[in-house]
């Protein structure tokens, strides 16, 4: 029985994953390769290049990913069609030549895709230890980080040990199902205080060119710690957080330190922001280092 081949099917089912065109055009061990390498291959080395990018924080490394993943998908879906040009007047049709087999291979392929944090290669691995992408819904932390930034999120452990100066995400210690984002300003140890809006790490004054003050008022201790706290030693694996919107910040000041079991990661870059108030993107804030 002849079933030519037709073009653009075997193109779509490769846009579906790659490697299912190739079996779809009778050739089962190039699509194989191809299977293995959407599955397997690609996943190790676009975890070698985040590792890269993590400890590089540079652009040019994603913009290079995304053009090989791209390049990687073009050739694939050329080969297809190329292949099944060739075989849209003659083709016999192999055992396997079923619509119910390719639908097959794509479900096997998700499955194995899905099972892939046993391997350290999947989606929960990544965000685990790696990377997560996190939207910043206030303003506590301008002018660093504004409302609306989204931010890539540093998960490594050793992310999860920041030094002073650091921006990290953690669970809030009051409600452990919300993560906030403040900058570390004491470690274990650190004597902190606070007069007259001034920041004092172990009784010397901390030079701060990112903090801004939007209140003149200065408040007494006793009426409200913002502007007068301390001093207090930050204890044993923890951390004194601020918001560099000192004045407008809800920080340690207010609710203590925070433990370092509940650090999840270290905010590194701002790769997208969206200014809600005037509906139009930031782009000069795209790519930038968060410092």
């Amino acid at each position: 029985m002849n079933k030519p081949r037709k073009w653009w099917v075997a193109g779509l089912w490769n846009l579906v994953h790659p490697g299912i065109g190739q079996v779809y055009n009778g050739q089962a061990r190039k699509g194989m390769i191809f299977l293995f390498l959407t599955n397997l291959l690609l996943p190790f080395l676009f975890l070698k290049s985040l590792t890269l990018y993590l400890n590089t924080l540079s652009m040019s490394v994603l913009v290079t990913v995304v053009l090989v993943a791209l390049a990687y998908v073009i050739v694939a879906v050329t080969d297809a069609v190329r292949v099944a040009r060739r075989l849209q007047s003659d083709y016999q049709p192999k055992k396997y030549n079923k619509w119910y087999v390719y639908v097959g291979i794509a479900v096997a392929a998700t499955v194995v895709a899905a099972n892939l944090p046993s391997l350290d290669l999947g989606r929960e691995t990544i965000r685990s230890k790696y990377m997560q992408a996190y939207k910043i819904p206030s303003g506590s932390m301008e002018p660093t980080i504004l409302n609306g930034d989204h931010i890539l999120v540093d998960q490594r452990q050793t992310a999860r040990t920041p030094n002073r100066g650091d921006i990290i995400i953690f669970k809030y210690p009051e409600d452990e199902t919300k993560d906030f984002v403040k900058r570390v300003e004491g470690i274990s140890g650190d004597i902190v205080e606070i007069r007259d809006k001034s920041l004092f790490i172990n009784n010397k004054p901390v030079v701060e060119d990112q903090v801004v003050h939007l209140e003149k008022d200065i408040l007494k201790k006793e009426q409200n710690p913002r502007d007068n706290f301390g001093p207090v030693t930050v204890p044993k694996d923890s951390y004194f957080v601020m918001g560099d919107n000192r004045d407008r910040a809800y920080d340690s000041r207010f609710w203590g330190f925070v433990d370092k079991s509940k650090v999840k990661g270290t905010a590194r870059q701002i790769y997208w922001s969206w200014d809600r108030k005037n509906s139009n993107v930031r782009w000069d804030r795209l790519g930038r280092k968060i410092l």
